[in-house]
């Protein structure tokens, strides 16, 4: 450690692990990003890339390869596939395209809940993790005195968008549900991906 590094470190000490963000803040896009995206959306190119997804998810499940690496996300509670980066795409389209499967996701019935961006300082690299987390609506329901089970849609949904030392690497699409009394099954998280790539 250079004497520098000791000034710093003493001025500065580290009070953070790695998975402890060094910056946590609300995601808000400024309007030369939106423009940016309007365009893109105009011309077309969420379609395309949305049905390269979906084709390379297609092939993924019948264990074929494609041009785009696609990963399935299967763990208790939770369903998931993760899009991974191909320089073909484009940094800015790929940030675009996690806007969209917000948007997307909106356009089935679901609400915003937060979105907000987090760096995180690895050992040997820099993660940055945009999120949009999105929740279906309340359904409270009663029925001869009692509540029935809420409608959960697909379970609450998570966009995460990663970049490693600012160069993306995957957007990762999760459905979270609920398993208990409370709440009604999930519907098939296929549907899901079928509604927001297609």
């Amino acid at each position: 450690m250079s004497f520098f590094d000791k000034i710093v470190e003493q001025l500065f000490p580290r009070r953070h692990t790695e998975n402890v963000p060094v910056l946590e803040e609300a995601l808000e896009r400024n309007q030369d990003f939106r423009h940016k995206m309007f365009l893109w959306q105009n011309s077309g190119a969420h379609h395309r890339l949305a049905y390269q997804f979906w084709e390379a998810w297609q092939l993924k499940k019948n264990q074929q390869l494609a041009d785009f690496q696609v990963h399935i996300l299967k763990i208790n509670g939770s369903n998931g596939i993760a899009f991974t980066y191909h320089p073909q795409i484009g940094p800015e389209p790929f940030q675009f395209f996690f806007d969209y499967l917000r948007d997307k996701t909106l356009q089935i019935g679901y609400q915003l809940y937060t979105s907000d961006r987090r760096i995180y300082l690895r050992s040997h690299y820099t993660e940055t993790v945009e999120k949009h987390y999105l929740k279906p609506p309340i359904d409270l329901r009663v029925e001869n005195g009692k509540f029935l089970p809420c409608n959960q849609l697909y379970g609450n949904v998570l966009i995460e968008y990663v970049q490693i030392d600012d160069q993306p690497s995957f957007i990762r699409l999760m459905a979270h549900y609920y398993q208990d009394s409370l709440y009604q099954p999930p519907l098939p998280f296929d549907d899901f991906v079928k509604n927001v790539l297609l």
